[in-house]
């Protein structure tokens, strides 16, 4: 155990939570723009996206809710108001722009549902929670991009929604190591539960 670890254990931050029975798999914006070398948004995260692919299959055996989402910006970022101002390489995830579509493979199939967001919370002025809570899900197992930025505020105001944040360790990603394993960690610590590729698809089982 680390030095780190063990100082956080001291605090008090060292509790867990259990998956509750009734789950949802949620996808979160697995665009090309992550995958394709050509985009300055590109995060080479090949590893991730098979380990999406995969966790997405066993949820679809299950069956269990499955969710993605998406987001769309206007060109001007009108829709997206601060966060675009702050994040100008968000123009290339315009409704036009071909990197903002989905990365082949984790598309939503039918039965499945999407989630448009301008926003990193796939909760901030959607009908997330809603539609989660009318499906009677008590836990949300996430995966997607990126580990720093949506991932982090996914799992956050899934928490904050009344929902249990399981974070998938394999399936989710960024395009460094630091922000990525210090998110983590941050997320196991004070918000929900990261666990193994293999654990999450067993919830699907």
């Amino acid at each position: 155990m680390s030095d780190i670890q063990r100082d956080y254990d001291k605090a008090g931050f060292g509790g867990h939570i259990m998956p509750g029975q009734s789950r949802a798999l949620l996808i979160v914006d697995p665009a090309r723009a992550y995958a394709d070398p050509a985009c300055p948004l590109y995060a080479g995260v090949e590893k991730t996206i098979e380990a999406m692919k995969i966790l997405l299959a066993a949820a679809r055996r299950g069956p269990k809710p499955v969710f993605f989402t998406r987001v769309v910006h206007d060109p001007k970022g009108l829709s997206g108001g601060t966060f675009f101002r702050k994040v100008p390489s968000l123009q290339w995830l315009s409704p036009e722009s071909p990197y903002s579509a989905y990365i082949e493979g984790l598309a939503p199939g039918p039965g499945d549902i999407e989630i448009t967001k301008q926003y990193p919370s796939a909760f901030a002025g959607t009908s997330l929670a809603a539609s989660l809570r009318a499906l009677g899900v008590d836990t949300v197992v996430i995966a997607g991009l990126t580990t720093s930025g949506c991932i982090r505020a996914t799992a956050t105001d899934t928490m904050q929604s009344g929902f249990i944040p399981i974070v998938a360790r394999e399936a989710v990603g960024d395009r460094q190591p630091g922000p990525h394993e210090a998110n983590l960690f941050d997320i196991q610590a004070k918000i929900g539960e990261v666990i193994s590729l293999q654990d999450a698809m067993a919830l699907f089982g």
